[in-house]
């Protein structure tokens, strides 16, 4: 299920998330977007199909 974090505060957020589970993936929102059906996603976001052709499906590495 994609969801995502905003600290709305003006102090440093610190998220803890647990998972029952041994398996962890993280999965980006341009990753999500680029691999769900374009249909479906034209559908419901209303963004046009070249648009969606543009997002990478390789994930950006954040790095400090």
């Amino acid at each position: 299920m994609g969801h995502y974090i905003e600290n709305i505060g003006a102090t440093t957020l610190q998220f803890l998330e647990i998972f029952r589970s041994d398996h962890y993936a993280d999965v980006s929102l341009a990753q999500w977007l680029a691999f769900t059906p374009h249909e479906l996603v034209r559908a419901h976001l209303n963004i046009d199909e070249s648009v969606l052709t543009k997002i990478p499906t390789r994930k950006a590495v954040v790095s400090r």
